[in-house]
């Protein structure tokens, strides 16, 4: 595939998309015993706003988290900095990265907990939530990504190298928007899945 910066993006609802999003690869979803949460070895950008939200629920959130890791004044790592990309600008942090010897990459993200599920998305499902109710914008996009505002399949990412592509091989090839439809959702709506679809058809 030709490199996301030479190619001129698709307008989708709005907003710039790789045209790479509509190749068809031989790939399916990962399985998390496969990856054990590659994707996880480090932190995350999540905006301040969304910190404030996530420290105002603490309750239902560390039940869910590792012993070690229940003092909310470490989850994050206190940068502050302006995010542009759509359509979560804002402010934004990181998550804590800590050490975990039981992780393939020896460090992880300070969410994640021993049966490597982060402890965000365990506690939105515990309270009746939508999966995603506290889990960083970002982390529940990937393996998309945005790339100087473009929606694009991360793959010349760090994290997507050593593991994190959340896919594995498979026989039948299928458009990358569809295989990661939540996420592609997630960042375009219904609508602009709908539009990616009609574009998928010619």
């Amino acid at each position: 595939m030709a490199d996301a910066d030479d190619v001129e993006p698709l307008i989708v609802n709005g907003w710039p998309v790789d045209p790479g999003l509509l190749e068809a690869r031989a790939m399916t979803r990962c399985r998390l015993e496969a990856c054990q949460s590659a994707c996880c070895s480090g932190g995350v950008w999540i905006h301040t706003r969304q910190v404030e939200d996530i420290l105002a629920h603490q309750d239902l959130i560390l039940p869910h988290m590792p012993p070690d890791r229940r003092d909310p004044s470490q989850w994050f790592d206190g940068a502050d900095e302006l995010d542009t990309d759509w359509p979560a600008a804002g402010n934004a942090t990181g998550t804590a990265v800590v050490d975990d010897p039981t992780h393939p990459a020896g460090t992880t993200c300070v969410f994640l907990n021993a049966n490597r599920l982060c402890a965000l998305q365990a506690a939105s499902i515990a309270a009746g939530e939508h999966p995603w109710r506290f889990k960083p914008f970002y982390c529940a996009l990937h393996p998309l990504g945005l790339d100087d505002g473009r929606l694009v399949l991360v793959e010349d990412s760090e994290i997507y190298q050593e593991g994190g592509c959340c896919s594995e091989p498979a026989v039948a090839p299928i458009p990358v928007f569809q295989l990661f439809d939540v996420e592609t959702k997630l960042a375009l709506g219904e609508a602009g899945y709908a539009q990616l679809e009609a574009l998928s058809r010619g």
